[in-house]
């Protein structure tokens, strides 16, 4: 496709990205594109090779994917074969690697990824991970005050505090020496969850430790037994993931002085079940999608699920369902390809933003704004259908060009002596086809304008695939949205993820697939979305899962070192932790100490 067609369809007011996707699927014919882009109608008879719109695209993008493909030189063809991610880009500095860390303080705490047999464990890891990033101090309120410390507790061993949960005939709890539970006492359910969880959380945010990589299997022994008939009997992640968040909430709520955790990771939905007349409230952990629901951007595969088709007919208020209360964390995960998927087939892959809002798919967005936005945007686009076909008349008649007939007339009677030697009859028809070029001109002036302002309030002001370019202002003034969602992880697989620290620093952290080293990696985040896009043109063969948390949510620094300092149990594990690796390596030297 030409840059002028691109051009042609940007002065309509059409955006960029719109214009590229429907020019790519006409064959760069412009006239198709704007049938395309109100209609969503394509030329019967289209050329199968059509232009593809690729990363080049995106020049940013174009040298981070160039580099990021695995290298098959000096490698063999197994290795090769095996790689399922991409390797860092170019300025990636090799002090980062595994082999040669020199373990600054400043690097992440990772999750190193497990077997095979084991992936969902891995997601659960790397949620835990994600959390600890957002709200730690939620978690590291109660105080076990011994959390019992082994050397191989990041491998996964589970010792037992030595102070467990007592609860009274009032069903309150207290926090008590293990030597005070007797009888039924010691059968009770004990957060043991939650305990490994405070242990990592201990390693993770005290800015001194070392330590940073823990395997994933750190929870696999201390799960409830209906998250591990989950993993027996679920084969994909969002049936699994939900059953651990909940394990998560359910060891933290049991606990003295805690509040409602299960607000922090799970939100509400309505929907109206075929059996239903009224909506129903439902609990939503996660938000899934399959391959085949792939679009160009994250907005768009939300508008699918949560919003009526537009030539449903169907009347929105009662077949749209929508989000209700919206917890500080939402968690959607991108299914992965099994024997049945149809693989979609996009040439930029799906754009993840870096901020989103939830907010506008919300049961109040939706009476406030949203159905007005759909009733106001059919409208406009039915106004737009009327100008286009009445520019299109303007230019032709039975399909000859108006103004190239008026123009070859003017020039044929201009250059004709005969018709010259009846001047006065000539001049009143010449003057006539003049002043109709000039009419014609100006009522085709008109119409353009029109349909350029009907255009630019599509694709801004009502445009719901892309509401930060007008719908997300409209919300904030009705008060429906007040502060983004922060994308705060994105892992493309146990092997592949990406991590954003409080103070904005994203790290990329990559699994060699032969050697088993691990990369952590700074990077920019134009690099994730771009290997976001990269992941995405296709089905996974692992599911990908996205933290987003409202911004308000993700926790000072200095609130969440307040309260591990007033946990005696976390402050401890991890003093004990640092000297446990100081032993190990036989260094005490802080700037020499290695991570094994």
């Amino acid at each position: 496709m030409s840059e002028a067609s691109i051009h042609s369809l940007l002065e309509m007011g059409i955006t960029r990205e719109v214009a590229i996707e429907a020019l790519a699927k006409t064959n760069g014919n412009v006239e198709a594109s704007v049938n395309y882009i109100f209609s969503g109608e394509l030329p019967q008879q289209q050329d199968s090779q059509m232009d593809t719109v690729e990363l080049r695209n995106y020049p940013q993008a174009e040298e981070f994917v160039e580099n990021a493909r695995p290298s098959t030189e000096n490698s063999s063809p197994s290795e090769a074969g095996s790689n399922h991610w991409p390797d860092p880009a170019p300025g990636y500095d090799d002090h980062h690697l595994v082999q040669n860390i020199k373990n600054d303080l400043q690097d992440p705490l990772v999750v190193q990824m497990g077997t095979s047999n084991s992936i969902m464990e891995n997601y659960f890891a790397l949620f835990a991970l994600a959390v600890g990033y957002g709200f730690p101090h939620r978690f590291l309120k109660p105080d076990f005050k011994d959390l019992a410390y082994n050397k191989e507790w990041c491998e996964g061993q589970a010792l037992r505090p030595r102070f467990r949960l007592k609860f009274e005939s009032n069903e309150t709890a207290a926090i008590v020496p293990q030597e005070e539970l007797t009888g039924q006492d010691s059968l009770v359910l004990q957060p043991e969850l939650l305990w490994q969880f405070q242990k990592l959380l201990a390693i993770q945010n005290t800015t001194t430790s070392r330590r940073k990589f823990v395997s994933s299997k750190i929870f696999t022994k201390v799960l409830e037994p209906q998250v591990i008939d989950k993993l027996n009997q679920c084969e994909h992640l969002h049936d699994a993931l939900p059953s651990f968040i909940k394990n998560l909430s359910n060891d933290a709520e049991m606990c003295p002085g805690m509040s409602s955790v299960k607000d922090l990771l799970i939100s509400t939905a309505y929907y109206k079940p075929p059996s239903e007349t009224d909506m129903v409230e439902t609990l939503v952990s996660l938000l899934h999608f399959m391959p085949e629901e792939y679009e160009s951007n994250l907005y768009k595969m939300f508008n699918a699920l949560l919003f009526p088709e537009e030539d449903s007919g169907s009347d929105s208020e009662d077949s749209q369902n929508s989000l209700g209360n919206l917890a500080p964390l939402i968690t959607i995960v991108f299914d992965e390809m099994d024997e049945s998927t149809d693989s979609p087939d996009l040439a930029n892959g799906v754009e993840v933003p870096l901020e989103f809002y939830p907010q506008i798919y919300t049961e109040k967005a939706k009476k406030l704004l949203i159905n007005e936005v759909l009733v106001k945007s059919r409208e406009l686009q039915g106004e737009a259908h009327k100008a286009l076909r009445t520019l299109s008349d303007l230019k032709s008649y039975q399909g000859k060009q108006i103004h190239s007939f008026l123009n070859s007339t003017l020039d044929f009677i201009s250059k004709d002596s005969r018709l010259n030697q009846q001047l006065p009859e000539i001049s009143v028809l010449t003057t006539t086809l003049e002043q109709l070029k000039e009419d014609l001109s100006v009522r085709k002036s008109s119409c353009m304008n029109e349909y350029k302002n009907l255009t630019h309030k599509i694709n801004n002001d009502y445009n719901l695939s892309h509401p930060e370019l007008g719908i997300i202002e409209a919300a904030k003034a009705l008060g429906i949205v007040d502060e983004p969602y922060i994308l705060t992880s994105a892992v493309l697989s146990p092997a592949n993820y990406f991590l954003r620290q409080r103070n904005g620093q994203w790290h990329h952290v990559l699994t060699r697939s032969i050697t088993g080293d691990v990369d952590v990696v700074p990077v920019t985040p134009k690099d994730v979305i771009y290997t976001i896009r990269l992941h995405t043109r296709a089905s996974s063969e692992t599911p990908l899962m996205f933290t987003y948390f409202k911004e308000s949510a993700i926790e000072s620094s200095e609130i969440i070192q307040e309260t591990l300092q007033k946990n005696t149990g976390c402050t401890n594990f991890a003093l004990k932790d640092r000297q446990a690796l100081e032993e190990s390596t036989g260094v005490s030297n802080h700037e020499d100490l290695i991570d094994f």
